[in-house]
C-alpha cells in the first residue's frame, strides 16, 4: 500500500471515514458491486495485499507454517507475523471472514 502519514488525519476523523466505507459496503447489493467497487477503489498492488493477507490468515489458521507459508506466498516472516499478531489479538475480522470462505 502507498506510504502514507496517519498524523495527517486524525483518529476521530479516521474512524469516522472507515465507518462510512463499511456502510457503503454494506450497502451494495451483490458480490459483484462490491468487486467493481474494490477495483475501482484499489489498484492491482493495493488489492494483491490485501488478498496475500487474507491467504496467510486462512494458512495460519489451517496450521500452515511460516515457512510454508513464506514459500507459497512468497512473503516475508514479518507480513505473516502481523497477520498472526491480528489472528491472536484483533477484534476476530479475520476469523469470520475466514469462515465465510468455508473452506477451512
Amino acid at each position: 500500500m502507498a506510504k502514507y502519514n496517519e498524523k495527517r488525519i486524525p483518529y476521530a476523523t479516521q474512524e469516522r471515514l472507515i465507518n462510512v466505507f463499511c456502510k457503503i459496503l454494506s450497502k451494495l447489493s451483490s458480490a459483484r458491486e462490491i468487486h467493481d467497487f474494490l477495483k475501482d477503489l484499489l489498484n492491482r498492488k493495493e488489492r494483491i495485499m490485501i488478498i496475500r493477507r487474507l491467504l496467510i490468515a486462512e494458512l495460519l489458521e489451517t496450521g500452515y507454517t511460516y515457512e510454508a507459508i513464506r514459500k507459497r506466498l512468497k512473503c516475508g516472516n514479518t507480513t505473516i507475523a502481523k497477520v498472526e499478531r491480528w489472528l491472536s489479538f484483533g477484534r476476530g475480522g479475520y476469523k469470520k471472514a475466514i469462515k465465510l470462505l468455508g473452506r477451512k
